[in-house]
């Protein structure tokens, strides 16, 4: 998700100069992407150790 969200911002300032509009809504797209990324969207839950069965 990453490199999707850095395509999408690098393709967006690209765009920027040619279609402005459009070159900023694609980036914006791109960082959003990054900053779910950053926070954590998209990943999969760590498997912690599961506490013992202590029954006496």
């Amino acid at each position: 998700m990453i490199g999707v969200g850095v395509a999408l911002l690098v393709v967006g300032i690209v765009l920027l100069f040619m279609l402005p509009w459009v070159g900023i809504v694609v980036g914006i797209v791109g960082l959003v992407l990054m900053v779910m990324y950053i926070a954590g969207f998209g990943r999969r839950a760590v498997r912690g150790e599961q506490p013992a069965d202590r029954r006496v």
